[in-house]
């Protein structure tokens, strides 16, 4: 018999135990599903809890997201004149960990034994760097240093090697680093721009360095003029750059709307010019505010506040008084330091501080006495020099009126003329604490304006005025003149005209218009009147009263400073005290806050300019002599321009003898302002030549006889006056001619028919003359055809 032959493993099987075959069994199924479990487990995990985040991960790693920047709206002038504007430019920026040394060949690998040392790849990493290094800071204008110290990191993700590159460059960078096989990517960004400089800077605010709106409007409405950024998804190489193909999605950008304001910029440049100088020749240490304003649609025309800066480098410090104060310091003092003195530079003085108005507030008592049929204005009140609330004593200053501080009887347009503070005193009593303060709330000063600007300063009772219920006696005897309240400057002039434009209270604005990118008119912006505070008869009352104070400029009137011939003019001025700074120590006098608001024409208004400065330190402080002058000044020249109509009455003088404007036993003349102010009250005009405040030379000369209207000009750098050419204006018309010749920095007088052509002139043409000059043209016949 053929014996079977015997497998052995299964012999041994056979001879284990029965529960050692069935245990081995199960610990093979359990091994089998537990291994089966994970594994279906794992693939449940990366399939369905984490395939967003897979997915995610893959498009990292395959597709490139890149924003598209919008462009960022206009800011316009009233006229058109570009404000603010942005320009698309390119960032650039690059991902260090990606950096890569090329691989080795087998050979090279071979030769170092199989694997290269940490040290050798760190070497030939930091060659790779140096050279990319030196191409990239080539092409975008850096040192080689910077650029290396950004890349040679190899834990850092994102670094920014460029901001506001122009496309060439963009467009070059990005060839080179898909060359070279870089991690550099090309971004587009915008470029915002102010055009003029420091101009209107407190207004228009600037941009947050991660392109943002941060101050002004470009904050209040940086929703408006941002736009939504736009995306294109494509795919991407091991570098991070895109790969050339069509599977690319683009989603364009929205652009922003653009901003077309009231301001009107030759009227600002005209109230910063002003401001400026008067801040300067008046050696104000807290600076100075200039708000001009439509009486009848709150529409700001002009914004200034002096000294600024430059939006197109906030950071900066300006001011070089403000600057000394950083000197010395270190540290967290420096920081602190700085950052202080940065935002006091960026405020928009006119509504974001707090001021004591002062007798320009006697307006708001004089009108609230009126209209509540507390008084007329033929009610009389006494002056006697002093006055006593409860134990408190009141002083009348000196205004130049009868006995020294003492006005006497008089009714309430000649308390507002003499801008007597005792009788401002009794009008409040008679009214009461309670009808007060309705009319103190009624013009609006127990809240902010709501001007379309940011930071306005919140008010409020207890810190900012005195509510009826808590209003001691003192409290409103002080608070009629304007001495124990504070309020904004836009408060005040907004306030001013509800007395004048015949009681309404207007909403104060500086935007007109919302464009699209293309232009078209999204929104118009034109506030209504938020309430009627006091009545027509009353407002005409005040007008009249105002009138009264500035009173043709004649001599003894308080606001006499502010008049320019030609213009019916009303004003009021205002000189403050500010209790709570406590008295200098030089003087043992309190800091003054000096301030004048004009009205023209006061017969029919239209504009409203609120000027002051604040802490002046010159040889008098008072609002009639400081800031009477500054909003006369602005006057004569935006009024012209405004197209602001003369008063029909006015009769223009043919002939005016210049004064002597140099003259040194009058130092009021060797100012600037001062000497123009003279000029406005002869209705003569003036031109500064220079940028000092003393006036060194004019022309015309002192004595000449010249046409009512000349330019005189002033030189306030040197006594040397300038000679001009002299235009050939034969054969032209009387007004070409006299266009030609004002361009020319000369005057004109006409000779013969007032319409028609110019015969002959008295200097010769091309000839060599002192600008200022008059030349005296003959005209004959009808006007030629031009």
């Amino acid at each position: 018999m053929q014996n079977t032959p015997q497998n052995p493993k299964r012999n041994a099987q056979q001879g284990l135990p029965r529960f050692m075959r069935i245990r081995s069994y199960v610990l093979l199924g359990l091994f089998l599903l537990v291994g089966c479990g994970v594994l279906i487990w794992r693939l449940y995990d990366l399939q369905v809890v984490q395939h967003d985040e897979m997915l995610r991960q893959a498009a990292n790693q395959q597709l490139k997201d890149t924003s598209i920047t919008p462009q960022r709206g206009q800011i316009y002038d009233a006229t058109g004149k570009v404000l603010a504007k942005s320009s698309i430019v390119w960032t650039i920026t690059a991902d260090p960990s990606q950096i890569k040394a090329p691989g080795l060949t087998k050979e090279q690998l071979k030769a170092l034994g199989g694997e290269e040392s940490e040290e050798a790849a760190a070497q030939r990493r930091a060659a790779k760097v140096s050279e990319a290094s030196a191409g990239l800071a080539q092409l975008l204008g850096l040192e080689y240093q910077e650029v290396y110290d950004k890349l040679i990191d190899g834990t850092k993700q994102y670094v920014v090697l460029a901001k506001q590159m122009d496309k060439p460059v963009a467009d070059r960078v990005k060839a080179y680093a898909r060359e070279q096989k870089l991690p550099v990517s090309v971004a587009q960004d915008s470029k915002r721009e102010y055009p003029y400089g420091a101009f209107a800077a407190s207004v228009l605010g600037f941009m947050h360095a991660d392109g943002y709106g941060f101050y002004g409007l470009e904050k209040q409405y940086e929703e408006i003029l941002a736009g939504t950024p736009g995306r294109v998804l494509s795919q991407k190489n091991a570098w991070g750059n895109e790969v050339a193909n069509d599977d690319r999605t683009q989603y364009d950008a929205q652009d922003g709307d653009s901003l077309v304001l009231t301001l009107n910029a030759e009227v600002q440049a005209v109230a910063e010019k002003y401001l400026e100088n008067s801040v300067k020749a008046n050696n104000v240490t807290e600076r100075g505010v200039v708000i001009v304003m439509d009486v009848n649609t709150g529409a700001i025309l002009a914004m200034a506040t002096k000294p600024d800066f430059d939006p197109n480098d906030p950071m900066t410090i300006y001011d070089p008084d403000l600057a000394a104060t950083l000197e010395g310091l270190e540290g967290d003092a420096f920081t602190q330091a700085q950052g202080e003195a940065r935002q006091r530079q960026w405020k928009n003085k006119a509504i974001t501080d707090l001021y004591v108005p002062g007798s320009v507030f006697k307006l708001i008592t004089t009108s609230a006495a009126i209209d509540s049929g507390t008084c007329t204005p033929n009610s009389s009140f006494n002056c006697t020099g002093h006055y006593t609330v409860v134990t408190q004593d009141y002083s009348c200053a000196d205004n130049g009126f009868g006995v020294l501080g003492v006005h006497g009887w008089q009714n309430m347009g000649e308390v507002l003329k003499n801008s007597c503070n005792l009788a401002t005193i009794q009008e409040a009593q008679l009214m009461g604490k309670d009808v007060f303060s309705d009319y103190y709330n009624a013009f609006g000063f127990t809240a902010p304006t709501g001007v379309d600007l940011p930071a306005e300063q919140q008010i409020r009772a207890g810190v900012s005025y005195h509510a009826a219920e808590e209003m001691s006696a003192v409290d409103l005897a002080s608070s009629s003149f304007g001495q124990a309240q504070k309020v904004t400057p836009i408060q005040m002039i907004t306030a001013v005209s509800a007395v004048v434009n015949g009681g309404y209270l207007v909403q104060p604005h500086i935007v007109s218009q919302i464009l699209d990118s293309e232009g078209n008119l999204v929104e118009q912006i034109d506030p209504s009147p938020k309430r009627q505070v006091i009545s027509e008869e009353t407002s005409a009352a005040l007008r009249a009263m105002m009138e009264g104070v500035v009173d043709g400029g004649r001599d003894g009137a308080s606001g006499r400073n502010a008049y320019v011939a030609g213009y019916r003019i009303g004003g009021k001025s205002g000189t403050s005290e500010k209790l709570d700074k406590g008295r200098r120590a030089s003087d043992g006098e309190y800091e003054k806050v000096s301030s004048f608001v004009a009205v023209v024409p006061i017969d029919d208004p239209q504009i409203a300019v609120l000027a002051f400065v604040d802490e002046p330190h010159a040889d008098t402080e008072f609002g009639s002599m400081l800031s009477a002058p500054l909003t006369g000044n602005i006057i004569s020249e935006i009024a012209p321009y405004l197209g602001i109509e003369t008063d029909p009455n006015y009769a223009a003088p043919a002939e005016v003898t210049v004064p002597d404007l140099t003259n040194p036993t009058n130092s009021a003349y060797l100012q600037w302002d001062m000497a123009q102010v003279t000029l406005n009250k002869l209705g003569l005009a003036h031109r500064r030549v220079g940028s000092g405040t003393a006036v060194l030379a004019q022309y015309p000369a002192a004595g000449a006889k010249v046409p009512g209207g000349t330019t005189v000009y002033l030189y306030t750098d040197s006594a040397e006056v300038s000679q001009v050419p002299v235009p050939d204006v034969r054969g032209k018309s009387a007004e070409l001619a006299s266009q030609m010749l004002a361009g020319a920095g000369l005057n004109v007088k006409l000779s013969g028919a007032e319409e028609g052509t110019v015969t002959a002139q008295d200097a010769a043409p091309d000839s060599q003359v002192p600008m200022g000059t008059v030349v005296t043209l003959t005209i004959e016949g009808a006007a030629p055809e031009e």
